[in-house]
């Protein structure tokens, strides 16, 4: 529901009324009261809670496509995660957590630098098929920067 039509139901007079009245499990996202964190639909909302437990110990650590059909993640459920922002799309088929690429920028700052794929994959704990993809896009977002065919670097800006 539009915070406006609550505050008009109610015969509020301030909009900021109605969000200080808004209570879990019912939250504001983008002018609007949702149910959830993310105003996913429960189902989505939940999966992306148990893949949240799956990536808490190891977030560098993808699903593969067959663990995120048993989550209930199809590529629709991931599109709506996505786009509300409870995913990181890193790459078609590779998800993680928001701000998992920040963190892992992090994690490659304390490496020797330049660093390699495989320094880069052991030192976030991960298989290739997640490092390879996860570089690229902080090399997009300007956290890391390819030197040559084999060496990167992280941006210290």
């Amino acid at each position: 529901m539009p915070v406006e039509a609550a505050r008009h139901e109610l015969g509020l007079p301030e909009r900021r009324l109605v969000a200080a009245l808004v209570r879990p499990p019912l939250s504001l996202a983008e002018g609007r009261i949702v149910t959830g964190r993310s105003g996913l639909p429960a189902p989505v909302a939940r999966a992306v809670e148990r893949l949240g437990a799956d990536l808490a110990a190891r977030p560098f650590q993808a699903p593969e496509a067959d663990r995120l059909a048993v989550l209930g993640l199809g590529p629709r459920e991931v599109a709506a995660a996505v786009r509300a922002g409870a995913l990181l799309r890193v790459a078609e088929g590779i998800v993680l957590l928001p701000g998992a690429d920040a963190l892992a920028a992090r994690v490659l700052a304390r490496l020797p630098q330049p660093f390699t794929v495989s320094q880069a994959r052991q030192a976030l704990g991960t298989s290739r098929r997640v490092a390879v993809p996860l570089l690229e896009h902080l090399d997009r977002r300007g956290l890391t920067e390819r030197i040559d065919g084999v060496l990167r670097r992280c941006r210290t800006s």
